[in-house]
């Protein structure tokens, strides 16, 4: 069976981006702004997020003409218009999916490839059945040439179970590592670096470093294209069994996670501006999205709120309800009515807000 053994090592720029990284993220969750200023935020960078993930493959579309195509649903034919839809499609999905912190898994990277393709999310997908390659648009000469179809799902097994297994690797660095496996097994005949790109920013959002949906870093991509690619490739062989299979990332990873330091820098100074310009007259109740809003209309009804109800409620299962709780504790907007209940646990609103919210 063919092997992926990457290598990758800590440099000095790694450690101080991974400081600046946690640092933003530090203040985006701390600093409470108006939930309607949210809202808006993460509207802009979904968007921008189409745009410039789609704009990288080569769709000519404009930022406006893509905030169109998401905002403004209708029948479409145009090949443009229809990636910027499927893109939007599977990010959702993987929005949607990543409140329940799900691993990565075959199936989910099927469906992923499914949307960005526009087929039914449950399509009976597989990987290629045949040799692609990558080749220089201009030129037409051979950049890269992946491996064989024959070891691809062995090659995405493996990467699927190193990033299960790899837990004392910090979040930036596991999504660092995904992104590059995955370009370099090139699973698929088409689609395989929106799809890296959308499972990167799953992986982050799934482990808490979206902060609150507000960055994109695909933008920073676009504006060094070449910087980008060239990150990918690192001067190496274009054939996979020539270097590329036990390669060390280190200078990917130090370009990675710099333009993640990059972006949550960007957005933390965004946030501590419209922290700085809103505190006077932001109410706790301006902290709260919609679905906290309903819950805490439930708990001022009925006294206090099981996972039950939160799962009928928002017609989801148990184990996302559970995770929202968790979220909801850590935020510190629901606690525990008592310590004695072991199961069918009650939860009710945290003083601050039982004191604002009457």
């Amino acid at each position: 069976m063919e092997k992926i053994n990457i290598k990758w090592s800590y440099t000095n720029s790694i450690v101080n981006n991974l400081i600046r990284i946690n640092k933003a993220k530090e203040i985006v969750d701390l600093l409470e702004i108006p939930i309607s200023v949210e809202e808006e935020i993460k509207k802009e960078i979904i968007i921008k997020r189409v745009h410039y993930s789609t704009k990288i493959e080569g769709n000519s579309l404009n930022l406006k003409e893509v905030k169109e195509v998401i905002e403004k649903p209708k029948e479409l034919r145009e090949w443009n218009a229809l990636e910027v839809r499927n893109y939007y499609n599977a990010l959702i999905f993987l929005n949607d999916k990543s409140e329940i912190n799900v691993d990565i898994t075959e199936e989910l990277i099927l469906k992923v490839h499914n949307l960005v393709e526009g087929k039914k999310i449950n399509h009976k997908n597989d990987y290629r059945d045949g040799q692609n390659v990558v080749a220089d648009s201009i030129s037409g000469k051979i950049v890269y040439m992946p491996p064989e179809a024959k070891d691809v799902k062995s090659l995405i097994i493996q990467m699927i179970n190193r990033f299960n297994l790899d837990d004392d690797i910090p979040i930036p660095i596991k999504a660092g590592i995904f992104a590059y496996e995955f370009v370099t097994i090139h699973p698929f005949w088409d689609g395989n670096g929106r799809c890296a790109r959308l499972l990167a920013n799953f992986i982050l959002k799934s482990y808490d470093y979206d902060l609150k949906g507000f960055y994109v870093m695909e933008e920073c991509y676009d504006k060094d294209i070449n910087k980008y690619y060239n990150s990918l490739q690192m001067g190496l062989n274009h054939n996979f069994y020539f270097g590329r299979n036990d390669a060390d990332i280190t200078e990917w990873l130090e370009y990675f996670i710099s333009i993640m330091a990059d972006t949550f820098e960007l957005v933390g100074n965004r946030v501590k501006e419209i922290y700085i310009n809103t505190k006077e007259e932001i109410s706790i109740v301006d902290t709260l999205n919609k679905m906290e809003r309903l819950v805490a209309n439930f708990i001022k009804n009925n006294g206090k709120i099981k996972a039950k109800d939160i799962a009928t409620h928002f017609r989801i299962n148990l184990d996302t309800a559970n995770n929202w709780i968790k979220k909801w504790i850590d935020k510190g907007f629901l606690e525990r009515y008592n310590d004695i209940q072991k199961r069918n646990i009650d939860y009710i609103l945290t003083e601050k807000y039982r004191n604002n919210l009457k």
